[in-house]
């Protein structure tokens, strides 16, 4: 029998059972779209995750800290100390990190925050709005994360920190790039109950840039070039001294490394120093358990369904042979050979598998159509669903699936259709089928 001849039949066969055939084609929808939307709820969560990776680059930074150095005797962190670790195998870059608590104010807005003075060439940072400040200067220039704008609030007309999705939208209006600010050394003292401290000194500052909403530290930092932070920190050395802020050494400094996957090592060898380190790739181990452990899930889920599937297949082709015994009969006495018989069956249930693969594979564009441009993904997708995520069906994963239905469908015609095979042409014109 020809191909062509073997599915014309085969489709002829299935149209006069059309209520079975829909129920079970309509199996292999839900098997195929089930699969389909957890692969690509997975997918896009991994990809996600990886372009999350690829794109922070602070994570081949190392956070040096110190903050035991006050009880320890130790003194903390010396330029000595920066020259031993920026001579370590694989470090890039290096510098001491010196935190003045400020105030900066600009018109109506001001900041009770932490300016971190910090060389240049140990930030990664993506720009928003202008750029890095420029080395040396005599003035204060800031470059502010994106994240940490929100910090500059209007006492008389303060945002509702009560309301979270109303404060997450908060923006002062200020012109950043064009708008010159006042820094005094220390934080509002009135407001803080501490009068009696020496005043801190006024700076006249600019701001040459605004970083990118990123989740890493550098997003709700504010940085200024080293050399004037010291020269900040000296001018102030009273009212530093006061509030615990070192003069002559630091309790921090940020590393850059050249490649993230030596963080590990520098980190190590730093700890051999007795210092406390940081970095951001320290949970990414965890993540990418949890990521591996909800791929695992998803794809457990799409397999059951196809299995359920596949048990529906097996189900309505057996009981299609039931029925069609005597067809079965006349074929065998007509001369028909068996492994024709075995394909017409084979046949029914690949096609079964195609179209309820075809079918499945639409609605899974649909769902995930609606899911993108929807606003409650969260509610339904739970732990699956990472905030701002979109969901993506690769080719690989509609082939696939395409594929693994109609293999599901010969996989579940094989017993029938053997079964046909084996039947017995006299047995099956008795039945009167």
């Amino acid at each position: 029998m020809r191909t062509s001849d073997l599915f014309k039949l085969s489709l002829l066969n299935l149209s006069r059972r059309k209520s079975r055939t829909f129920l079970t084609v309509l199996g292999v929808i839900v098997g195929t779209a089930c699969i389909v939307l957890m692969l690509s709820i997975g997918y896009s969560n991994y990809k996600q995750f990886s372009d999350m990776l690829t794109d922070n680059a602070s994570l081949t930074q190392i956070q040096i800290n110190d903050y035991s150095s006050s009880t320890s005797g130790r003194g903390g962190i010396t330029d000595s100390t920066v020259q031993s670790i920026a001579a370590m195998e694989h470090v890039e870059a290096i510098s001491p990190a010196v935190q003045l608590p400020v105030t900066i104010r600009s018109g109506s807005y001001e900041a009770n925050t932490t300016v971190t003075g910090i060389e240049p060439a140990v930030l990664s940072l993506e720009f928003a709005e202008g750029g890095m400040f420029p080395a040396g200067g005599t003035m204060p220039v800031l470059v502010i994360g994106g994240d940490a704008v929100q910090q500059f609030v209007d006492p008389q007309n303060p945002p509702n920190y009560a309301d979270w999705e109303e404060y997450s939208k908060y923006m002062p209006e200020i012109d950043w790039l064009n708008t010159e600010m006042e820094i005094q050394f220390g934080y509002n003292m009135e407001d803080a109950g501490n009068a009696e401290l020496p005043a801190g000194s006024m700076y006249r500052a600019t701001v040459s840039g605004l970083t990118e909403k990123t989740q890493s530290q550098d997003s709700s930092s504010i940085y200024i070039d080293l050399s004037i932070a010291k020269r900040m920190l000296l001018d102030n050395r009273e009212l530093a001294d006061h509030m615990g802020v070192p003069i002559n050494s630091y309790q921090q400094v940020i590393v850059r490394v050249d490649d993230m996957d030596n963080v590990q090592s520098v980190m190590d060898e730093v700890k051999k120093l007795g210092y406390e380190t940081y970095s951001e790739t320290e949970y990414i181990t965890q993540m990418q358990e949890e990521q591996s452990r909800q791929q695992g899930q998803l794809f457990a889920i799409g397999f059951i369904s196809l299995f359920v599937s596949a048990i529906g297949i097996a189900n309505t082709m057996y009981a299609s042979i039931l029925e069609r015994r005597r067809d079965i009969g006349i074929m065998k006495v007509v001369g028909m050979k068996l492994r024709s018989i075995r394909r017409l069956f084979l046949a029914e249930s690949a096609i079964i598998g195609l179209l309820g693969g075809l079918i499945g594979l639409a609605v899974s564009y649909i769902v995930v159509l609606a899911i993108n441009t929807g606003t409650e993904q969260t509610s339904f997708l739970g732990m699956y669903f990472s905030e701002g995520m979109k969901i993506e069906i690769p080719v690989w994963v509609a082939l696939g699936a395409i594929s693994i239905a109609v293999l599901v469908g010969i996989i579940s015609g094989v017993y029938p259709a053997r079964k046909a095979t084996k039947m017995s042409p006299l047995e099956a014109m008795r039945s009167g089928n």
